[in-house]
């Protein structure tokens, strides 16, 4: 009993040493990373088998290269590629994942030998060279249209200052300031005269990548000189319903004291996000979960019309050279244009994977119970039994996991509950084998020469311990002696009285045994036996009783053993008498015993 105790306060401890890197943030990498994995396990449990038709990703890819030249193209290509997305396709809204913060020095030899073909005498140069400017006819071709532009934001100490992030979404707030939101020094934004003509902007760089170099996580917003700009893929949520805001949907504690950031709402949707301002990316299957058609293409009216019509067009490159490629869940060479794409999807549908505010406390709340459980029921049941109920609670915690995770859309960790059951089960036994083998082997060494293997075996298993210190019991005690062994050892050489003694005491010894009993001492000839100690046995007169038959049954093959060895025959008394004995260690300092006494052994 005080060893099952010991081994549930172990098993306390442990669970008490796995809550506290949950509780301070401090967690294990490994153990991070196995919660990385699980996530993306389950990420990809729940993958959609088609296509989404509403988002469309043009893409400069390698036949575009290889048909309108390296990149980056002149603009004008660009323009061009805008006029036939909304006059031809009817493109619903556009966005570039890519950033104009350069002048276009580059010049359109097609459109030079058109002009020069057009040219008037009374043009001057200047005024040809300006009808040249790249982006001024980029510029032109966004002007009162749907188009969202790409910028990225610097944190570094230089605090770069490339163009503006356009106007904010959130205006400075108290509340908002003391959130973890990431903060950026400066910008790299398109030219201004680009980025005038443009009412919507979007950031596309991630401060938040795992720290296994994995996208999962991307910002939705983040606050720069105390304002907070959209990403790309919040951006062009609010040009497609023509809104210039969102509302930030903070959630307090009893107390007011701690906030937290939950959603923001866009156009009465609710995105759920994390107090980093952050969503989990829904990824609705591996790269090509959306319609992809060669930017050149577009440019050159070739693209499938019903593809584009009222679809929302992103406009990025999967070409290798041009380093866009990402780590995610799905692949390690995943196109970033389409880690956007997924993100509108999954705000469209409103199925965003999250968690929680109160998160933390469901995954104590799992630690917490399953250390309990298992510390508790282990150490008191067999292994088949503990390991069914770690089976069981592993299965359950993962049913339940994966319920919250496609029903409701939660997020809920579950690795390190994991990892907490598994050590404590490996501990448990490993405890719980020592503790058996050293009882086993005290009992052994107590017993072993009185009572047989399987006894001692059964002992082990008792839910209380063998009273060695003396009580009273209803017992059977076994006598027995051979007739005539003075004159018979008289006869005999020592060798020979040996050889007989071994051979007469060995086969009785095996029958009490077979019968459960315990042998009390070998007095010269003499047996003594008794049954129902150190064992409770309800049946010990019956036992005693056959015993002493089958002695005498099998007296007649041990007389024949010793006639084949030259020894003269034995014959043997016995008696039995049942009644209250006293039984436990006796004897003195020096020696002790396990033996009975009492007015029924006398």
């Amino acid at each position: 009993m005080q060893q099952r105790w010991i081994r549930t306060l172990l098993g306390f401890l442990l669970t008490f040493l796995m809550i506290i890197p949950v509780v301070t943030g401090n967690r294990f990498e490994l153990l991070e990373r196995f919660e990385y994995d699980l996530y993306d396990v389950r990420l990809r449990q729940f993958l959609s088998a088609e296509k989404d038709p509403r988002i469309v990703i043009v893409d400069v890819d390698e036949k575009s290269l290889a048909a309108e030249g390296r990149w980056p193209w002149n603009r004008v290509k660009l323009a061009e590629m805008l006029d036939q997305l909304f006059d031809n396709y009817g493109a619903a809204i556009v966005g570039f994942d890519m950033v104009f913060s350069e002048a276009d020095q580059s010049v359109d030899l097609q459109q030079v030998k058109s002009l020069l073909k057009q040219r008037e005498a009374d043009k001057s140069i200047e005024t040809l060279l300006s009808s040249l400017n790249s982006d001024q006819r980029f510029a032109q071709a966004i002007t009162d249209r749907p188009v969202v532009l790409g910028y990225l934001f610097d944190r570094s100490l230089k605090r770069l200052q490339i163009g503006h992030p356009g106007s904010p979404v959130i205006a400075e707030d108290p509340i908002l300031s003391h959130l973890p939101i990431p903060e950026a020094n400066g910008v790299i934004s398109s030219l201004n005269e680009i980025q005038s003509v443009s009412v919507w902007n979007g950031f596309f760089d991630n401060p938040m990548v795992d720290s296994d170099g994995v996208y999962r996580r991307v910002p939705i917003l983040q606050r720069y000189q105390n304002e907070y700009y959209p990403s790309l893929a919040l951006s062009m949520m609010l040009a497609l319903f023509g809104e210039q805001e969102v509302v930030p949907i903070v959630e307090s504690d009893a107390t007011n004291e701690r906030n937290a950031l939950v959603a923001v709402d866009v156009a009465g949707m609710q995105i759920p996000v994390d107090q980093y301002g952050a969503v989990l990316v829904p990824y609705r299957g591996p790269q090509g979960s959306f319609p992809y058609i060669s930017a050149t293409d577009v440019i050159r009216g070739v693209a499938d019309p019903a593809v584009l019509e009222g679809a929302i067009v992103l406009v990025g490159t999967s070409a290798a050279g041009l380093l866009d490629l990402r780590v995610t869940p799905m692949s390690n060479r995943y196109s970033g244009v389409e880690v956007h794409a997924n993100i509108i999807s999954g705000m469209l549908d409103e199925r965003i994977q999250h968690q929680p505010d109160y998160t933390l406390g469901v995954e104590l709340v799992q630690l917490v119970l399953s250390g309990l459980i298992l510390s508790l029921l282990i150490p008191r049941v067999s292994v088949l039994a503990s390991t069914l109920v770690t089976l069981a609670i592993s299965a359950l915690l993962v049913a339940l996991n994966l319920y919250a995770w496609h029903e409701m859309l939660w997020v809920i960790p579950i690795g390190y509950t994991l990892v907490l059951i598994s050590v404590l089960y490996l501990f448990q036994q490993t405890t719980g084998y020592f503790f058996e083998t050293r009882n086993i082997a005290q009992l052994a060494n107590q017993f072993g020469q009185y009572i047989p293997p399987e006894v001692v075996e059964e002992l082990s298993q008792q839910d209380q311990s063998v009273q060695l210190s003396g009580e009273s019991r209803e017992m059977s005690v076994f006598f027995s002696d051979v007739r005539g062994f003075t004159s018979l050892s008289e006869q005999l050489t020592p060798q020979q009285l040996t050889r007989l003694m071994n051979i007469y005491l060995t086969g009785m010894t095996k029958i009490i045994h077979e019968q459960r009993g315990t042998v009390d001492k070998y007095i010269g000839d003499a047996v003594m036996a008794f049954w129902g100690a150190p064992l409770k046995d309800q049946d010990h007169a019956r036992h005693a009783l056959e015993a002493a038959l089958k002695m005498l049954t099998v007296m007649p093959e041990l007389n024949e053993q010793l006639k084949q060895e030259g020894l003269p025959p034995v014959k043997v008394g016995m008696g039995i008498n049942s009644g209250a004995m006293n039984v436990g260690n006796m004897g003195s300092s020096f020696r002790m015993a396990y033996t009975v006494m009492g007015d029924a052994v006398n």
